[in-house]
């Protein structure tokens, strides 16, 4: 089967394990962001010795360990490239990714009869769909 343009398997593999993990990578990033960000509860004891007009850089050094820890990014990057591609699709090739990918509901071909589609056709949107987070990724360059 010929695409307009085929993904190197490698890459193809890597972006439906991406596409596949999604929620559960969302669900990871929330909470290593939460883990970082100490209780909202204030602590009020104060120390002889320290001044009362110091001013403390908590905010700033965590933002700072949010924004380089590479983890958060890369987790960042590839939700918000998903996302990206997610908010550009017709509404049954959502609902694709839901049934193929999400909930694993259907093969490809059961997917095609669920929506009308041919096999041809579903694994067409399949590739269009991977190049267009392959793309966003920047893993590859047309």
């Amino acid at each position: 089967m010929r695409y307009k343009f085929s993904l190197d398997t490698r890459i193809r593999q890597y972006i439906e394990w991406q596409i596949e993990h999604y929620h559960e990578d969302k669900r990871q990033l929330e909470a290593a962001k939460a883990d970082m960000i100490p209780s909202p509860t204030a602590s009020y004891s104060l120390t002889a010795g320290t001044s009362s007009g110091s001013v403390s850089r908590s905010t700033e050094n965590i933002t700072m360990r949010i924004e380089t820890n590479q983890y958060i990014k890369q987790l960042e990057q590839s939700c918000a490239a998903i996302e990206k591609v997610l908010n550009r699709l017709q509404k049954e090739d959502k609902e694709l990714i839901e049934i193929y990918y999400w909930r694993h509901e259907y093969t490809a071909e059961g997917a095609g009869m669920k929506l009308n589609m041919t096999r041809r056709t579903v694994y067409r949107h399949i590739n269009d769909i991977l190049v267009a987070v392959a793309l966003e990724m920047g893993y590859i360059n047309l």
